[in-house]
């Protein structure tokens, strides 16, 4: 009996150091790890301009990662990588909390509403100065539009402060929805 528990010990402690060992050969070498998390994100801009939209409801769809350059996870800096969850799902709930700040009802693909409009995106480029991404809008009347959008960050001011790297992270994520849903084209078809 303590021969089993000393060779389960054994195994337990070389699972665990295998697994710490795994976890550095991937962090290593890369400079600073950022993460994101759409749990952390607050959006960052004033509701009262877009009122129109709160009581309204909307279909948001699933994101989907065009840009090469990322991971399933990460997108990159010089020397910096920012992510941990997946990257279209950090994207898709960000966008979800910044629609319920206005007091949208926001269902996803698998609640849909009659006559509820769609929105949806498509990553294009991402990386720690800007995003590109083009949105994909239906609604019930008007013509569906997919139009390109982009957002470029604020200088960095200090590139070892992580707190302060992600902060304008979710700067400019909240930067990103106030264009897209400010744009008078976009409210042409997802109206406020």
């Amino acid at each position: 009996m303590n021969n089993t528990r000393a060779t389960l010990s054994r195994t337990a402690t070389g699972f665990s150091l295998l697994a710490a060992l795994v976890m550095t050969a991937a962090t290593s070498g890369c400079g600073t790890t950022v993460g994101l998390s759409s749990d952390r994100y607050t959006p960052l801009f004033d509701p009262a301009p877009l009122a129109k939209y709160n009581g309204k409801t909307l279909v948001l769809r699933s994101f989907e990662n065009l840009d090469n350059d990322t991971s399933f996870y990460l997108y990159r800096g010089a020397g910096r990588r920012y992510g941990g969850p997946v990257l279209t799902s950090y994207f898709w709930y960000c966008f979800k909390n910044s629609f319920a700040r206005l007091g949208v009802n926001v269902l996803d693909d698998g609640q849909p509403a009659a006559g509820a409009p769609t929105v949806g995106m498509r990553l294009k480029h991402i990386n720690e100065n800007g995003f590109v991404v083009s949105v994909i809008a239906a609604g019930a009347t008007g013509q569906p539009m997919e139009k390109d959008y982009s957002i470029a960050g604020p200088p960095i001011a200090d590139p070892k402060d992580v707190a302060g790297l992600e902060s304008r992270a979710y700067a400019m994520m909240s930067a990103l929805f106030t264009n897209i849903v400010s744009d008078p084209q976009f409210q042409s078809v997802v109206p406020p």
